[in-house]
């Protein structure tokens, strides 16, 4: 594609008025050329993203609607989407997809996708009419002034969101910005810089690069009494079961993420299929599951951060901070979103085989019947009759674990081609720590960063 832009001086009707301004400022009656661009190439192909960038009245949006008009199909983005529809019945796909692609897009949130889009916020808005153009069947996606009313967390993440929808999708992205701070997020193909002396194209080299501000996302020790901050931001925001150990992710001083360790159901016939285990559990064979094997029983992120890769670097780096060899996770989402696979947690399809334990079904499979009454139990399978939460579980040893009970070590990197953490040492000072190392340092001292 090559693209002309440029405007006349002239106005386009003359007027006492316009002649005024010409004869006062001496601008002669062929008025002249506004020239913005001049045989600019560029190349919106699927899969890439074109970042027009330059302050207010520097043509970008001129530019944006001319290569928009020079692409078949290209959907202009509307952040304010309307309607009563549930999230999840708007999109015009089956239920498993619709929840797949607004988790995608940063909504997967239970409670969410049961709400319409004249109830969410301007970023929600932002978010949903990302995924309703990846619905309709869009090729090309143009949006002019990108996340401009939008805080800047939120904006970032949503270009993180653009970035993944580009390079899982196959779609091509026409933006336009006045905001310097995203193009490290968007990660764009292509940059136009726009500004007085003309446009000029610069080609990026496809270089993946997790959010900018991951260095600044720190690990802290949590309590149980934290839960009260993350609880309306979960589907099962109600009590908690026994609490062994909890996580905070923070960014700065603000809490943004939980992880919460239990106990899991003794009886577990995915956790029997995975181990190949049989015949009863013993009062020594209890005390072996709860010393070896933590579950994982609620992991949460503020709603503003998701979409972006964090869940799963958060999930992974609590588990490395832990000294259970073993770690459950049982979710409906993440059977959905492979945030747990990313993590690396392995799936267990526990199948039919097991489905029919004691006239169980899918819920029971995973979940287990633990300390439910038979009648307790058949009411809370009616009420998730339509659940299929999957089991998944990790081996702690396969990475490198940080021990909770020994002060003043050393606290374990991001991962694999990832910087090493920063952190608190010993008495809370900050140190730099070496990549993976088996210990961790005290409770009261831990403080890692997510780099």
């Amino acid at each position: 594609m090559k693209l002309n832009c440029a405007y006349s001086i002239k106005p386009r009707r003359a007027t006492c008025n316009t002649a005024r301004v010409m004869t006062a400022f001496g601008i002669g009656p062929d008025g002249g050329e506004n020239v913005i661009a001049r045989d600019l190439e560029l190349d919106p192909a699927p899969g890439k993203i074109v970042l027009f960038q330059g302050p207010s009245g520097s043509g970008k949006s001129s530019l944006l609607r001319r290569s928009a008009a020079c692409v078949d199909g290209a959907v202009h983005i509307d952040d304010s989407p309307g309607g009563e529809a549930a999230l999840v019945d708007s999109l015009g796909c089956e239920a498993d997809e619709a929840m797949r692609l607004l988790s995608l897009c940063g909504l997967g949130d239970a409670h969410l996708m049961l709400r319409s889009p004249d109830e969410l916020s301007d970023g929600q808005r932002y978010r949903f009419a990302l995924a309703s153009c990846v619905a309709g069947g869009a090729g090309t996606i143009v949006a002019d002034e990108w996340c401009a009313k939008l805080d800047r967390v939120t904006a970032k993440v949503i270009s993180r969101n653009a970035r993944r929808l580009a390079d899982q999708r196959g779609l091509a992205l026409l933006l336009a910005t006045a905001h310097d701070d995203l193009a490290d997020d968007l990660q764009p193909d292509v940059i136009v810089r726009c500004g007085s002396s003309g446009a000029v194209a610069e080609a990026r080299l496809p270089e993946r690069r997790p959010i900018s501000f991951l260095g600044e996302l720190t690990i802290t020790e949590g309590a149980a009494r934290d839960w009260r901050h993350f609880a309306a931001w979960h589907y099962r925001g109600g009590r908690l079961g026994p609490v062994r150990r909890v996580l905070l992710l923070r960014h700065g001083d603000e809490p943004v993420g939980i992880c919460i360790f239990g106990y899991g159901p003794l009886a577990s016939p995915a956790r029997r299929m995975f181990f190949g285990l049989g015949g009863k559990i013993t009062a020594a064979g209890a005390m072996r599951i709860n010393r070896e094997i933590a579950a994982v029983t609620r992991l949460v992120i503020d709603p503003r951060y998701r979409g972006a890769g964090i869940a799963w670097r958060f999930l992974r780096r609590a588990c490395e901070l832990t000294s259970w060899r073993w770690i459950e996770l049982v979710s409906e989402m993440a059977g959905v979103v492979p945030f747990c696979q990313a993590a690396g947690f392995t799936r267990v399809d526990a199948g039919d085989a097991v489905a029919s334990n004691r006239g169980g079904g899918p819920n029971r499979t995973c979940y287990g019947k633990s300390n439910w009454t038979e009648e307790g139990f058949r009411k809370y399978q009616q009420r998730v009759r339509f659940s299929r939460p999957a089991y998944f579980i990790l081996d702690n040893d396969k990475g490198v674990r940080g021990s909770p009970d020994k002060k003043g070590g050393k606290q374990a990197g991001l991962g694999e081609g990832q910087p090493a953490f920063r952190g608190a040492g010993q008495g809370g000072v900050p140190a730099p720590l070496s990549h993976c190392s088996k210990t961790a340092a005290g409770k009261a001292n831990i403080c890692f960063s997510m780099l």
